[in-house]
């Protein structure tokens, strides 16, 4: 595409001195008229239907008569279509069918959506089809008319005619930029993307602003998105800083938590919570294949922002309602390879895979909605799987309960249960081929439970060869195991994504675990120890990686009921202990027996490092 300037368009394709009518004098239409009549022509008629719009036309366009649309059409020489997109293609066929279109008459739209294929009844009669669509937004006062001048325009028309169009913009002091037809969909797209929901990113962030008490959110924002604005239009992706740049993952997983519990206060902010992760991911991923971002800090960032849409429902079906009534469809239990083969070659489209030992609760299933979100359909393994026991461990006292765990999934929306048991998984008993987890599996859980994740990766790789993911989902609770799944499908080359989905957390902040269950209320109670030790942690994380720790066990000092295992700073892919100096994103790990039960948590945080 290529501008056209005033010398660019012949003489004789100017227009000349016009009747010009408005169809439809909302915001651009009066303005455009007026900015017409500004340049020579007169402008004949306008239809306006509402009181806003007969306003406009007192006001942008005095003596000018408000006409019925025929009466307008029949007067005029020029034809401004200013209606919205939907109503356009009616418009122009209804007024064919009566007879109304003239030969000669030049008629213009300036719906962004269409090019002229729109004004064929029209052009069918003889008419003129121009296609014209101003880069702005218009309030439909006299400020627009200034703003109108530099404005580009994207033209569109038959080659003869397209001059004429051209024409008409620079008499309007606009731009005029050819666009061929079928550029016009993807052309207003992107404008609507760009305008459009940039009004709506602002407005959430005015009203963030709002809530965190400054006075005049709009004046605070001014400058800085001024400055993102034009840098953005001068350098695109370069423009782009702040933490997901930074590879702050802790920050930004305390952003969408924040955002989360406002939302939960005010269900006008709803929306929040959904559009910063959103956008959150993919600025992330558009950074990460620009190499902005390393392999791991982008997949911390992606799991900081993996949706948990429990959390951030404010809407439940009112009592009574006949379609909450309903219940659930459950989803189908399996139980041997060959069911589970026959399932699945029924499916169509994309798989994923929440693997459970049972006893669910609602971490797991946050994990089954994130599938649900990311996959056209959701396989969920049930089995507590001996491999990863050591013996004195509490495979046999494991909390088992199908029938509950089936009604929970029935709930969130998976399709089949895949629920093998243990002599169909292992049918010669114990496996003589294992999957060797390597040194990251002889740190932190690996040095108290040295067979654990022999067993665990075993058993993941036979799931995920007999559910054939397109995707995986792993709780971000158990860091470890889900790094040790990455490393694995990365070394093997197993074509799955895996995904890791936040840690889902009590109202007082203990990590969701079915070993929870094994609390008493004093041991429930010093538990909290563990959540509150992270949350001192991260708040220490701009002193450096030895205060972190060294807020994290005072806090666990000071409960008597909880002897602690391991409280480490790790790098998040290697979970190798940081260096003193260390920068950048990390995970706070604990380990710790509370009574006779052992409790992991952990957190993203991010120590300070100079930008």
């Amino acid at each position: 595409m290529t501008a056209s300037v005033p010398g660019d368009v012949p003489p004789s394709s100017r227009p000349g001195r016009l009747g010009v009518g408005v169809v439809g004098a909302g915001r651009v239409g009066a303005v455009l008229a007026s900015a017409l009549r500004a340049a020579g022509h007169t402008v004949v008629g306008a239809s306006a239907v509402s009181h806003d719009s007969r306003d406009r036309v007192d006001a942008l366009l005095p003596g000018v008569p408000v006409l019925e649309v025929p009466d307008v059409v029949e007067r005029a020489e020029l034809i401004l279509l200013t209606v919205p997109d939907d109503a356009l293609a009616g418009l122009v066929q209804g007024i064919a069918d009566t007879g109304g279109w003239q030969p000669g008459q030049i008629v213009v739209h300036t719906a962004g959506r269409y090019g002229t294929d729109v004004l064929a009844p029209a052009q069918r009669a003889g008419a003129i089809p121009v296609a014209l669509h101003p880069a702005m937004t218009f309030t439909g006062t006299s400020i627009d008319l200034a703003r109108l001048v530099g404005c580009p325009f994207a033209v569109t028309a038959p080659g003869p005619v397209l001059p004429i169009g051209q024409a008409l913009v620079v008499e309007i002091g606009g731009e005029p930029v050819a666009l061929p037809e079928a550029a016009r969909p993807l052309y207003h797209a992107a404008l609507a993307h760009g305008a459009n929901h940039l009004v709506t990113l602002v407005t959430q962030a005015m009203r963030v602003l709002g809530r965190a008490g400054v006075d005049e959110p709009g004046l605070y924002l001014g400058p800085l998105l001024t400055a993102a604005l034009d840098g953005t239009l001068r350098d695109g992706e370069l423009a782009l800083t702040g933490p997901v740049l930074r590879g702050d993952a802790g920050t930004v997983a305390e952003h969408v938590a924040t955002l989360v519990a406002l939302a939960a206060e005010d269900a006008g902010l709803s929306d929040l919570p959904p559009a910063y992760r959103t956008l959150s991911r993919v600025t992330t991923q558009r950074a990460w294949s620009a190499g902005r971002l390393t392999d791991s800090a982008a997949q911390l960032l992606l799991d900081a922002v993996a949706e948990t849409p429990a959390l951030e429902a404010t809407s439940h079906p009112a009592a009574g309602d006949d379609a909450a009534a309903e219940p659930a469809p459950s989803p189908v239990l399996v139980r041997t390879r060959a069911d589970l083969r026959e399932v699945l070659d029924q499916q169509r489209g994309t798989r994923a895979v929440v693997m459970t030992m049972g006893a669910l609760h609602e971490g797991h299933l946050d994990l089954v909605r994130e599938a649900r979100r990311r996959a056209d359909h959701v396989v969920v393994t049930i089995f507590v799987n001996p491999l990863q026991f050591a013996p004195g461990e509490d495979l046999d006292a494991y909390p088992r309960d199908l029938e509950a765990d089936l009604a929970m999934l029935a709930s969130v929306g998976a399709d089949v249960v895949f629920a093998p048991g243990p002599d169909m998984m292992y049918p010669d008993g114990d496996p003589r081929v294992r999957v060797d987890p390597g040194p990251l599996a002889s740190v932190l859980e690996g040095a108290t439970r040295p067979t654990h994740f022999g067993g665990v990766l075993t058993v993941v790789l036979k799931l995920l060869h007999l559910t054939r993911p397109h995707v995986a989902l792993f709780g971000q609770k158990d860091a470890q195991q889900l790094a040790l799944v990455r490393a694995m499908v990365r070394d093997l080359d197993v074509d799955v994504e895996v995904v890791g989905v936040p840690i889902r957390r009590e109202p007082d902040g203990l990590a969701m675990s079915s070993r929870n269950a094994y609390l008493g209320d004093a041991d429930r109670s010093a538990a909290l120890a563990l959540s509150a030790a992270l949350e001192a942690g991260r708040a220490a994380a701009g002193a450096g990686a030895e205060q972190v720790l060294a807020a994290a066990r005072e806090h666990l000092a000071a409960e008597p009921g909880v002897r602690l295992d391991y409280l480490e700073l790790v790098d998040p892919e290697t979970m190798e202990p940081v260096s003193a100096g260390a920068s950048g994103p990390c995970l706070l790990v604990v380990a710790a027996w509370v009574g006779s039960t052992r409790l992991i948590d952990n957190t993203i945080l991010d120590l300070w490092k100079d930008e």
